[in-house]
Order: C-alpha cells, then structure tokens, then sequence
C-alpha cells in the first residue's frame, strides 16, 4: 500500500483538526467557576534590589551626569556629548518607575506603601522627562530647569524619607 502526498497531508491535517478540537480556545476566558482570586489578581512585582542601590546607582549617577551638565567646562557641545545626557536623562524617568516597585531594603515596603513616595518618584520622572526632552532637543536652557525640578523632587523627598542625608 503506497501513500500519495494528498493522503499523507489529509492524514496529517486529520491529526490537527481532531488535537484542536479537542483543546480549549486559547484565549476563551476562565468561567467563573474556575475563576479564583489567586487566578485573577496579578502577582506584585518586585525589584531585585534595594531602592537604596537603585537611588545610588542610578538616580544619583545620572542626575550629576545632568547637573555636571551645567559647569562650563562640562557642558554638552558635541553630538558625543549630548548623546551621553539623553543616555542619563532616560535613566531618570525609568528610575522614578522602578522606585515605585518594594524592593529588598529593610524600608522598602514602607516607602512603597506611603502615597508621598509615590508623589516624589513621580516628580522624579516627570523632572527626567524634561530632561531627555531637553537633550533631544539639545537645549542647555531647558536642561538648567528640568536639573532644577529634579533637585527640588530629590530634596523634598529627602527631607521626608531620608532627612540625615544632605
């Protein structure tokens, strides 16, 4: 007994349909018997580190990359340079994203949980923005003012949360 090609492919497409139809649909939600609250409540992320590590490592090394900026002599003026803030620029709203997230400091969970953190963090990303907004568009102006609002969402935020840092 020799197989044609025609019936090697309806054998095969026989295989398919029947293994389909006897799957559910992928995306056909859970009824609600199904349905727990374990199932339906997405799990919280977390960050791997500290927000002090993330603070450090990122908010402070990128925002005096910014404020540096604003000294003369070191003041963006070729497209290497202006390249170099809008790399430190972005990390600043991605930072006040991630300060959001409870991470493994002995405070982390507290910080998270205070709607004042939440406003600072978005202070944070909102003065980042205009500060990548100013580098992309490579105005030192703009640049001044949006390093003002960072300094300003850095030191309110300090006072509350970490009043003995300078």
């Amino acid at each position: 007994m020799t197989n044609t090609l025609h019936d090697v492919m309806m054998g095969t497409l026989g295989v398919c349909l029947a293994a389909a139809g006897c799957t559910a649909p992928v995306d056909a939600p859970p009824s609600s018997a199904q349905a727990t609250p374990a199932a339906v409540s997405a799990p919280a992320v977390l960050s791997p580190v500290s927000i002090n590590a993330e603070m450090v490592r990122i908010v402070d090394h990128a925002s005096h990359q910014l404020w540096n900026a604003e000294k003369p002599e070191l003041a963006p003026k070729t497209d290497e340079d202006w390249e170099n803030i809008v790399e430190h620029a972005t990390q600043i709203p991605a930072a006040g994203a991630v300060i959001r997230l409870e991470g493994t400091g002995p405070n982390d969970r507290t910080f998270v949980q205070s709607p004042d953190w939440h406003k600072f963090a978005t202070a944070v990303s909102t003065a980042g923005l205009a500060a990548l907004k100013a580098a992309e568009t490579r105005s030192q102006e703009a640049l001044v003012v949006a390093n003002g609002q960072l300094v300003e969402a850095c030191e309110t935020c300090h006072k509350q949360f970490k009043p003995s840092l300078p």
